[in-house]
């Protein structure tokens, strides 16, 4: 059984003055008149703020220790002929029928995104597991970038053959949900169910099981490419040529923050109504600053933005003709997640939809936004598959 390491953050006091250097030295670009719903992308009000934070009231020390308080571990696991440090928490749940739960983050987030769901979930008897994705965080950064399909691969040998978990369940959302999503296609004699919320997958509609395109179906997929034209810029250029973004956002914190603040904006229940205060009531500054930090000090922008091209490379977004997931499957709609909601009968396409639940509130990062309800749904789900 290959052995994992025990891991902490730890970041050198110069590094943390070197960034506070980079943020007082920041050059504002002119923004253009009509922006207050940043229509225009990031707003300068709002950055102004941030900036400011992350330079002057940001304590990367308190960050540190909320961080470190969890178990950390890194294991090497070799996936596509290179060998992958990943880093994950690890927390053993109370009670005697405890339910192994791997949890996987996406873009633009890292393994922070969970932590505030982690100790509720585990003293109702979830064994938790939260991975870095690769390229992510404190996992390493590949060489040659792989996608959902490969990671899973990593997360099986993480919970089966690591952890000794026989069986385990899953949960994720965004690129999380690929990876997730791929798992139950991969191991479904490992996964005991997975609760989702996105549905990444793509049916193959000409298989003979499938029925013809419904008209809600249709308004769905063209509202969906409507949003896509508007909003898959940061798309585009990370699945093409990942490596021109790279260096504005490796070597400016303010680059990067306004790179990634316009995804939380835009995905986040933040309310739209004001530059910035439904921002920060939903994203506190402490936490955005956290998240910001965490892809600073470990230097990962780059190796995560490459998932982009990795993951249509490896082609896992689309079932293979008759192919579906048949693990039983939640599918959880966050009403501020712009990215839904999705037909049920579209969800059915691809995956064994035993429940299918409309939320009240809540965006893209629910764990985060919404960690009580988040970790009420996801429990309720789970309640009925402990052995």
């Amino acid at each position: 059984m290959t052995t994992a390491k025990p891991f902490r953050v730890s970041v050198s006091q110069y590094e943390v003055d070197d960034l506070k250097a980079r943020l007082s030295r920041v050059r504002w670009p002119n923004e253009p008149d009509e922006n207050a719903a940043w229509d225009w992308g990031t707003n300068l009000s709002y950055m102004k703020r941030l900036v400011a934070y992350w330079r002057d009231e940001f304590s990367w020390g308190r960050a540190e220790a909320e961080l470190n308080r969890f178990p950390q571990f890194t294991v090497d696991l070799e996936a596509n002929g290179e060998t992958h440090t990943v880093h994950f928490v690890h927390v053993k749940g109370s009670g005697a029928k405890r339910l192994p739960l791997i949890m996987t983050h996406g873009w633009p987030s890292t393994f922070r995104e969970f932590l505030d769901v982690v100790e509720p979930l585990a003293q109702d008897g979830f064994d938790v597991v939260v991975p870095s994705l690769v390229g992510f965080g404190f996992s390493s950064k590949p060489k040659r970038p792989i996608g959902p399909a490969a990671m899973a691969e990593l997360w099986h040998r993480l919970m089966h053959d690591v952890l000794g978990y026989e069986r385990y369940a899953a949960q994720a959302g965004d690129w999380g949900s690929f990876v997730t999503s791929r798992l139950a296609l991969q191991h479904p004699e490992s996964v005991i169910a997975i609760h989702l919320t996105m549905l990444p997958l793509r049916p193959h509609l000409k298989h003979p099981s499938q029925p013809p395109v419904s008209a809600e179906e249709a308004a769905w997929i063209a509202k969906m490419k409507t949003w896509w034209a508007q909003e898959e810029g940061y798309r585009s250029i990370q699945s093409t040529k990942p490596m021109a973004l790279a260096f504005g956002l490796m070597d400016s914190p303010v680059g990067l923050a306004g790179w990634l603040a316009d995804k939380y904006w835009r995905l986040g229940d933040t309310k739209k109504d004001h530059p910035y205060e439904g921002m920060e009531a939903r994203f506190p500054m402490h936490t955005m600053c956290t998240q910001l930090s965490i892809y600073w000090h470990s230097g990962t922008i780059n190796s995560a933005n490459t998932l982009y091209k990795a993951g249509p490379a490896e082609g896992s977004a689309l079932l293979k003709p008759g192919e579906r997931v048949t693990v039983p499957t939640a599918y959880s709609d966050y009403p501020m997640d712009v990215l839904t909601p999705t037909p049920e009968s579209w969800g059915r396409r691809g995956y064994n939809i035993v429940r299918w639940r409309e939320m009240d509130r809540g965006g893209h990062f629910a764990a985060m936004e919404e960690p009580k309800l988040f970790a009420d749904d996801v429990r309720d789900f789970f309640r009925d598959y402990r052995s």
